[in-house]
């Protein structure tokens, strides 16, 4: 794009005016003390920047990065006097520069006043109407997160400059419910943010936040990150709740007055209320809640939007009950004692009963697969909640590779398949029965193996000349490292067409 605005400056002004969007105020270099102080230098700026201010109608702010501690009141304890520059804030996150809230609220202000003239309804507009005229280029103001530390000396939203933009229709990318966050900062958000697009449930006790959470911005969540998450109601998990299929019972109410009785029973209705949850959810990844079979059907139901859909499942309980008796014997299977993959509510000691259970909720899975028609990625990577370990080496049998390849191959919407398991016969026979599945990746953790043996049965996936479809395939492998204790990432294969 910017290449072809130096063809001529009619090229040049044509796509500057329809550049309407600007991220951390890149019109100009607002990190530079040194071209602050000097109104010639930031003329030059703008002068030249194919972004201009008057044309922004929205801002994004702190949008290109993951911390939430951006924005700093006192900015001198990061600023290098010697080289007259800003230094750089390190967190585990990401490597970010620091833009100072003064600077953000001038900026703010500049955009605020700018005005456009709207084209006038009659040829002699009377005075009313020229004032209505007159409105604010500047229209959305969008920031990717804000801190929910309510011991921090700034409150982020209330210390924003005041306009139509700030006071009470701010765009959040990212609200994350840790175990930090309390009502009392959801209400603060309320008052000022109009939208929510991705919702993370990250490790959230309070049950009544998260469903007060997803009901206030049900209509704008698009993204949702479910991160351990555990739900006390009648033993079941987050995903029926969330689905709509069982009502969610607000057991902590306080609210409700007891001489009315109108009132009891008009709370009662709306705590016992089903409301679907996940209907406009297009992006869901959940890890480390122990998701069953019906989970994911209900997933599957019930998310009438769901492009892409990231699991954690413990593929030792899914081999296990995926498997012959004769196939458990020979290559000594063994099941997992989580909650994964298997209903709570079952006796795990009456193997009969948990394996019909199995078998009925897998038919159902089936018919789910098949009759979705909007999943386009899957992507499955082992994780035990109970045990919490990652390193898996369980062998897979014949069985399950028939019956797991069988049902990701009945999906007739996806187009990318991730695994967390080593199994090249498992990709083979996906890649044979759905062609319209044209991506792989697969993330393995396990030890003890050079890198041929890894890739070796993977390649000739990619090298059959039947397989011409394949449109790109990945393995990696993770490796602990003690001394560090983080997995190393090792690229083995990376294939594209």
């Amino acid at each position: 794009m910017l290449k072809l605005a130096l063809v001529s400056h009619d090229w040049f002004k044509t796509l500057s005016n329809n550049l309407t969007v600007s991220v951390d105020f890149n019109y100009k270099n607002v990190n530079n003390r040194k071209n602050n102080t000097n109104n010639n230098n930031n003329d030059d700026d703008l002068k030249y920047s194919i972004i201009k201010r008057e044309n922004v109608k929205t801002l994004k702010l702190h949008f290109d990065h993951q911390g939430s501690f951006f924005y700093i009141k006192d900015i001198s304890v990061f600023y290098n006097k010697d080289q007259k520059q800003l230094l750089k804030l390190n967190d585990d996150k990401s490597d970010e520069i620091i833009i100072e809230l003064d600077i953000v609220n001038k900026e703010l202000e500049k955009l605020s006043n700018l005005k456009t003239t709207i084209p006038y309804s009659s040829s002699i507009p009377s005075n009313q109407q020229l004032q209505q005229q007159q409105t604010s280029t500047f229209k959305k103001l969008i920031i990717r997160n804000i801190s929910s530390n309510e011991t921090e000396d700034i409150n982020i939203l209330e210390s924003l400059y005041q306009c139509k933009a700030t006071s009470d229709s701010i765009h959040l990318l990212e609200l994350d419910l840790n175990p930090i966050f309390t009502f009392k900062t959801l209400e603060k958000i309320k008052k000022h943010v109009k939208k929510v697009y991705t919702l993370k449930i990250n490790s959230c006790l309070d049950n009544e936040l998260v469903i007060e959470s997803l009901k206030h911005y049900k209509k704008s969540i698009a993204q949702l990150f479910i991160i351990k998450h555990t739900f006390q109601q009648d033993n079941l998990t987050l995903i029926p709740i969330l689905a709509g299929v069982i009502p969610y019972k607000n057991n902590n109410n306080n609210n409700s007055n007891s001489n009315d009785v109108n009132s009891e029973i008009k709370i009662d209705k709306e705590e016992i209320k089903k409301i679907n949850y996940l209907e406009n959810i297009e992006f869901l990844k959940v890890f480390s809640l122990g998701v069953t079979l019906k989970d994911l059907e209900y997933i599957l139901n019930y998310s009438k939007n769901l492009s892409q859909l990231i699991l954690s499942i413990c593929f030792k309980n899914l081999i296990y009950y995926l498997s012959s008796e004769s196939e458990r014997k020979i290559l000594k299977i063994r099941k997992c004692s989580c909650n994964s993959i298997v209903e709570n509510h079952i006796n795990k000691s009456n193997l009969k009963e948990v394996t019909e259970e199995f078998d009925k909720n897998w038919e159902s899975l089936k018919e789910a697969f098949k009759n979705n028609k909007t999943l386009k990625i899957l992507e499955l990577y082992h994780e035990c909640f109970e045990s919490q370990i990652l390193l898996f080496k369980q062998p897979s049998s014949q069985t399950f590779i028939e019956k797991f390849s069988s049902l990701i191959s009945s999906s007739t919407s996806m187009q990318s398949f991730g695994a967390g398991i080593n199994c090249p016969q498992l990709i083979e026979r996906i890649v044979q029965q759905n062609k319209n599945i044209t991506d792989f990746s697969i993330n393995i953790m396990e030890g003890g193996k050079n890198k041929t043996e890894f890739t070796e049965s993977y390649q000739s996936i990619i090298d059959d000349k039947n397989q011409q479809h394949i449109n790109s395939l990945k393995l990696v492998k993770f490796v602990f490292d003690y001394e560090t204790e983080n997995f190393n990432q090792f690229i083995l294969i990376d294939y594209k067409k």
